[in-house]
């Protein structure tokens, strides 16, 4: 596989921190946790030794492809990929999980390619891109990690099936139960895992994790989640893709979906790409935090993708990306950011 040129940015961010907490004995109709978020961990301490710098790898020459499953409550899934044109420059896996103490869980798993032309499972152990807080589900701490896969895992052409396992020793619920009706937060909760495949094409591909995973999103009356950086390449002059993975996105509560709580909007550069439209008409009317790698259950891992082309990148090219919500209760979506892939 070809060798990316690496850059490192600074992350120009505004988060702000989950410190919403369900009233102690209320109900927790979100996955939610009576745990009070504003108060400083060790999980936090972790979130701190992240510099507060976004990695971003540039790969020339290139396209891709990114596809995803959920984990919750599973010790296997499935990734059904389809885009790619070889030959593979890079393959990333990127997953994530809660962990239930301040000790790091799940840094393996282990990936198989079942079609076309089957190979071998192996096990990877990830490098950790980031942490974050509890997602309102009662662990410790959040862990995102991401590992390079050899060339032999990429598919002739097109795109593939792979099967995901969760080691033995870090699996928590296995018995694809409803993660609403059955969850532990005593054991690891695994959200979900993504593949990305980047080919050969005409587009220049900026890949941006470390920096990025972990970092929450909150919502009214907490302010919306914006962040901005800066593209390296040239434009091709051809279509701009952008693809975001993101973990704890939902519907509302299992498969029952709640009106104007869980109805984020993403906007780019001033153009809203995604989420329910209160002006001119948006492009994808859904939002893209609600679990649709695993829907209907158990949700809880996204990796989205749109044509952003429409979007005006500038000069020099940069994304800015906001993501609001239309609600007006107390109520929130606890999500965190895991990686975001821009073709242009």
């Amino acid at each position: 596989m070809r060798s990316p040129l690496k850059i490192v940015v600074a992350l120009a961010a505004t988060t702000a921190l989950c410190s919403y907490a369900f009233a102690e004995g209320s109900p927790r109709p979100y996955g939610g946790s009576s745990q009070d978020l504003s108060v400083k961990t060790d999980a936090s301490s972790k979130v701190a030794k992240i510099k507060p710098k976004i990695s971003l790898e540039i790969i020339t020459n290139a396209q891709y492809a990114a596809a995803g499953t959920g984990l919750r409550n599973r010790d296997t899934g499935i990734i059904n990929i389809s885009g790619f044109i070889p030959p593979l420059q890079k393959a990333i896996l990127y997953w994530g999980v809660l962990c239930p103490t301040s000790s790091a869980c799940g840094p393996s798993i282990s990936l198989q390619r079942l079609t076309p032309s089957q190979n071998s499972p192996q096990e990877f152990t990830g490098i950790l891109i980031g942490t974050g807080r509890d997602l309102c589900w009662g662990s410790d701490h959040a862990e995102y990690y991401k590992a390079e896969l050899p060339v032999s895992f990429a598919p002739p052409s097109g795109g593939g099936v792979y099967q995901v396992v969760v080691p033995s020793d870090e699996q928590g619920i296995t018995d694809f139960s409803d993660p609403w009706e059955s969850a532990d937060n005593n054991l690891p909760q695994w959200e979900g895992t993504s593949l990305v495949l980047i080919g050969t094409g005409t587009s220049t591909i900026n890949i941006m994790d470390v920096g990025l995973a972990g970092t929450p999103f909150v919502f009214p009356p907490i302010p919306p989640f914006t962040y901005s950086v800066t593209l390296f390449g040239t434009p091709s002059g051809g279509p701009i893709t952008w693809s975001s993975i993101n973990a704890d996105g939902q519907v509302g509560s299992s498969t029952a979906a709640i009106p104007n709580d869980f109805d984020e909007q993403v906007t780019i550069n001033g153009t809203q790409v995604s989420g329910p439209s209160t002006g001119p008409t948006t492009w994808d009317t859904d939002s893209d935090f609600n679990g649709n790698d695993a829907s209907p259950l158990p949700q809880l891992w996204d990796t989205r993708t749109h044509d952003i082309s429409r979007v005006s990148l500038g000069s020099p090219p940069a994304l800015s990306v906001s993501v609001t919500s239309l609600s007006k209760g107390p109520s929130l979506d606890c999500i965190e950011t895991v990686a975001n892939i821009t073709a242009f």
